[in-house]
């Protein structure tokens, strides 16, 4: 008895722990008065694992950097009414309970309750790394176009979404609508992650014509990967506004993601097409090629069947030697053969827009030709300001004229050393529709613009065939035609934009130029690099006479 009294006298006088050398213990109680809660948001530095709270209970993480005393930073705005806490009491603070530097004490003291009106300016869609003709998000990061589909009247584009930062993470799903697949309408966030350890990954979008599930014909539904528990489905009555996932989640459990689901006319079934990294009979029995990573020895395509949309089971599986074709993100659809009548080829592909053609007969495709397209030309491949075609691209489910029209991420760079408070990065393509032509190489897809991009034509700038300056500095469309095949070599507004063929549909935006060549038999963009932000230089490097040239000049795709 008399150690422990001796103990408890002597621990009374002991030195308490201290927090290291600049670090306090931050957080901010906030009253909730208004929808959003506002954050300052720095593009530098380490990212903090913040919680919003009430009381003890954790609502929602996020990571996000925060701006250190005078650093630039941008506002973000994330809603709190979806989780009831309108008239409630929250605080923010690090999940860990760690203490921070004290020079982030002024980020803490800046956070606050508003609305997004108050975070957003009116020049956010006009500032110069912001791209014109392609749609990107308002504040933030986007990635992978998801959910894409036409119902009642409006084409919805979802996408992969960071609201906390211009990097990738906290993977929320973003939402655009369009009546004319040009003019997006930025709506609020339709599908919220369950905190950083169960994030909303990719998936698809489509409409339960014949009330499969019970929840009433024409429901709009989405399918995606939680990354806490598999492949889930949500529901929406509103349009695409809000979403409600079925009882039956997660329908599938396995190691993979990305799915996409279609109507299956002849057996009236749908069919659930997702990437799938396990090994399975079909990658036992066709190995990969010997220099491919180890982590991706069994990529593939896994196929279910459901006729309620509630209980699925599997029916079959499709690799291939080069795994890489088949990683992440695949799509499937059916394409009539241009000019045949009554034929027809199925089209798969995975997130590196590498296509297939062959057969799908309900349960598993078998490929007849594939996989088209150059490796090295994909997204993710060299630097930002290189060169690619885009990643992660989806068609729209039900198009109401049968149209097959894609759209793709464009991974794009940052300039944070011309503008360290930009607020947004990452864009989409442009749309265009495929068609399925025979070419002297076989089968192929052709990259067609849609139609709809004509109405962003204001003044034709010239049809001179010297006159390729006259884009120079202006949101352009440039229509080029040599008066030989060749290699090519252009520079449009201080961006590559060089090309093997004979002509090219040139879109010539502030950061990137998409071009579509010889007909579209072959699709690229090129980015802007970082180290030549603001040049406008436009010339013609190679040899080579053009033969005819159309310059418009187009309007931006956020009006005035």
């Amino acid at each position: 008895m008399r150690f422990w009294i001796l103990f408890l006298a002597l621990s009374a006088w002991l030195p308490v722990a201290a927090e290291p050398r600049g670090h306090v213990k931050l957080e901010k109680t906030l009253h909730v008065e208004a929808s959003h809660l506002l954050l300052p948001v720095a593009n530098k530095g380490k990212r903090h694992l913040l919680g919003i709270y009430q009381g003890d209970r954790l609502v929602q993480n996020f990571t996000v950097a925060l701006p250190q005393d005078e650093m630039a930073f941008w506002w973000a705005a994330y809603p709190l009414e979806p989780f009831g806490l309108e008239g409630k009491t929250i605080r923010i603070a690090p999940v860990d309970g760690k203490a921070l530097r004290d020079s982030f004490s002024g980020a803490f003291e800046r956070m606050t309750v508003g609305t997004q009106e108050d975070a957003w300016k009116e020049t956010d869609y006009s500032q110069p790394y912001r791209d014109q003709l392609h749609v990107s998000t308002r504040r933030g990061w986007n990635n992978d176009p998801n959910g894409m589909v036409y119902h009642q009247g409006k084409y919805h584009l979802f996408y992969q979404h960071n609201p906390f930062g211009i990097q990738w993470g906290n993977m929320h799903w973003g939402h655009f609508e369009s009546t004319d697949l040009i003019h997006w309408e930025e709506k609020p966030i339709a599908l919220f992650q369950n905190t950083t350890s169960d994030m909303m990954f990719s998936g698809g979008g489509f409409v339960d014509f014949n009330n499969s599930a019970g929840l009433g014909q024409d429901t709009l539904f989405v399918v995606f990967t939680s990354t806490g528990r598999g492949e889930c489905l949500a529901y929406s009555q509103d349009g695409g506004l809000t979403f409600t996932e079925i009882e039956e989640n997660p329908i599938i459990v396995h190691e993979g993601r990305d799915s996409k689901i279609l109507w299956y006319e002849p057996e009236q079934k749908w069919v659930l097409a997702v990437f799938n990294l396990e090994p399975c009979p079909e990658t036992e029995a066709l190995p990969a090629r010997e220099e491919t990573d180890p982590e991706r020895l069994h990529n593939h395509i896994a196929f279910w069947e459901s006729k309620d949309l509630r209980s699925w089971t599997r029916t079959g599986a499709f690799t291939h030697p080069d795994r890489d074709a088949l990683h992440e993100c695949p799509e499937l659809f059916e394409l009539p053969v241009e000019g045949k009548s009554g034929e027809s080829r199925w089209i798969l592909y995975g997130a590196q827009n590498r296509y297939f053609i062959g057969d799908f007969d309900g349960r598993t495709f078998q490929a007849d030709s594939g996989p088209h397209g150059d490796p090295r030309e994909t997204q993710k491949v060299g630097p930002p300001g290189g060169r690619g075609t885009m990643y992660a691209a989806q068609t729209f489910s039900h198009s109401p004229d049968g149209r097959r029209i894609q759209m793709g991420w464009l991974r794009t760079a940052t300039y944070l050393r011309a503008y360290p408070d930009q607020l947004t990065s990452q864009s989409m393509s442009l749309p265009h529709e495929f068609l399925l032509r025979e070419t002297g190489l076989g089968l192929r897809l052709i990259y067609r613009p849609v139609v709809e991009l004509e109405g962003l034509r204001g003044s034709l700038l010239t049809e001179e065939v010297g006159g390729l300056s006259a884009a120079e500095g202006k949101l352009a469309e440039i229509l080029v035609e040599f008066d030989a095949p060749g290699s090519h070599q252009l520079t449009i507004n201080g961006i590559d934009a060089s090309f093997e063929g004979r002509t090219a549909h040139i879109f010539s935006d502030r950061n990137t130029n998409e071009l579509y060549i010889d007909g579209g038999l072959e699709y690229r963009t090129y980015r802007r690099d970082p180290g030549r932000i603001g040049s406008t230089e436009t010339r013609k490097l190679s040899d080579g006479t053009i033969q005819s040239l159309q310059i418009f000049e187009l309007r931006s795709i956020w009006g005035e």
